[in-house]
């Protein structure tokens, strides 16, 4: 897995169809077991709900995940929810729909399309960040060449992690793997050796 996406913050989005009230509350999630918890809040919240639907993927290969109808008939909530977030890359996430039904039944079709819809178009509106596996290098320069590292990483697939003025200018900055071999010697060059590149860790990374 290359890439993936998450919500930033906990974001509730509601809908009504024939009555019924469709309550999708995202968050972003560290594991299976913050999914839970994030779960049994939602219960807490809307005591009064008929069902609580969700589904989650949990890690970032996307490969811990589960879901649940709560009651809703076999396959028409908790699975058509899974496959919204995995269609879209959307991992590290949890989403609950929450449900108060409203008298009017909408057969086992209207269902799925709810409760797609419920999470698709929370994800529409939710702020959402990408995450790209790639290299953390750590560029040391002094202050007259930290104007042209900028400009070099302009041109560069890059994420700015994080920088520290001190003495020297300290960057953290990702690098998709796709680039990151490169990225030493293309830094050297346009800084005419005046600065220190630093490889650290392969992991996930924001890009914004």
């Amino acid at each position: 897995m290359d890439c993936f996406y998450s919500v930033k913050c906990e974001f509730t989005r509601e809908i009504v169809i024939s009555r019924s009230r469709f309550i999708c509350t995202l968050k972003p999630v560290s594991d299976a077991a913050d999914a839970q918890e994030f779960i049994k809040s939602i219960r807490k919240r809307y005591p009064a709900a008929t069902h609580y639907c969700y589904a989650y993927i949990a890690n970032e290969g996307g490969t811990e995940q589960k879901f649940s109808d709560d009651g809703e008939p076999q396959g028409t909530a908790g699975q058509p929810m899974l496959e919204v977030l995995k269609k879209r890359a959307t991992y590290k996430t949890a989403a609950v729909v929450t449900r108060y039904f409203g008298g009017i039944k909408l057969g086992a079709g209207g269902l799925v399309s709810a409760y797609t819809r419920s999470v698709a178009e929370a994800l529409d509106e939710a702020d959402v960040q990408k995450f790209v596996y790639g290299t953390k290098y750590t560029v040391t320069c002094g202050y007259e060449m930290y104007n042209v590292l900028l400009q070099i990483l302009k041109n560069i697939v890059s994420s700015v992690l994080s920088t520290d003025f001190g003495n020297i200018v300290s960057i953290d900055i990702a690098v998709p793997k796709d680039g990151e071999r490169a990225f030493p010697s293309v830094v050297n060059d346009a800084l005419m050796g005046q600065a220190t590149v630093t490889k650290g860790e392969d992991g996930y990374y924001i890009f914004d």
